[in-house]
């Protein structure tokens, strides 16, 4: 295992249903940073917004995202990370999508779908856990609202960073921050939370807030309301050193989930 990894966050305004613009928009950063990061998170569905009618978007679009976000990934050698809608058997998934400079692809389904993602029965919960290895990192995803449900992100020191991808709106902000550093305190593990910034489609305000805790809950970064790129390298020696010193995993309970 490597002693740190380099992550990036784009915290932006995703243009409503426009997935060649969002793109673009990705690509245009990327272009631009002078040093790139070993990783770059990006929020939920990070190509068209928090939609709910996703059959009523270009279905070729859709099947394609994962190779426009594997082409980034292998232009500017670094692995990506965020959120996409994806159709799969007649249903659509909330699906957190990994691409490396390798070629590799992994992916993870949102498990807790939010009331509206239910409406209409479209979406389908995914049902495995998954933890994501870049540059041999153990990283967890999970997408916005399993923020809500700790247990499914129970760490059995199986993983060192913790993800959320998230459209989370401005009027439970509080809510945002408070989850994100619980989850970072309880699991002993670095948490980063990417959110969006901006107003979608359906009239919806997000102030942003993406962050990195560190494991103790203290804040490393901070993105607050506005459009922009921020990285920070996370050390992975000094994880291990405060875990050994303060195991509070072995007092931890056991138990399986359904």
């Amino acid at each position: 295992m490597v002693d740190s990894l380099h992550i990036g966050i784009f915290q932006y305004d995703i243009c409503w249903k426009d997935i060649t613009a969002n793109f673009r928009k990705i690509e245009s950063l990327l272009a631009g940073l002078k040093e790139l990061p070993d990783i770059l998170f990006l929020p939920e569905m990070y190509s068209t917004g928090f939609v709910m009618e996703p059959d009523k978007l270009d279905h070729k679009l859709l099947t394609g995202q994962p190779s426009k976000q594997l082409t980034l990934s292998d232009k500017y050698r670094l692995a990506i990370m965020g959120s996409l809608v994806f159709p799969e058997e007649n249903h659509y998934y909330n699906r957190m999508v990994l691409s490396d400079a390798q070629g590799s692809m992994d992916f993870y389904d949102k498990r807790h779908l939010f009331m509206e993602e239910n409406k209409r029965g479209l979406f389908k919960a995914g049902a495995k856990r998954k933890t994501f290895l870049v540059r041999g990192v153990e990283i967890m995803p999970q997408i916005c609202y399993d923020l809500r449900f700790p247990v499914w992100s129970r760490n059995n020191l199986n993983y060192q960073v913790l993800v959320y991808s998230a459209n989370w709106p401005e009027v439970r902000q509080e809510v945002w921050d408070t989850l994100l550093r619980a989850r970072a305190i309880e699991n002993q593990c670095y948490v980063v939370g990417i959110n969006r910034v901006g107003v979608d489609g359906n009239g919806i305000s997000y102030k942003g807030g993406s962050v990195v805790y560190s494991p103790k809950g203290e804040s490393m970064l901070n993105i607050e309301d506005e459009e922009n790129y921020s990285s920070i390298t996370i050390s992975l020696s000094s994880l291990s050193a405060f875990r050994e010193k303060f195991p509070v995993y072995k007092d931890a309970d056991s138990f399986t989930i359904d």
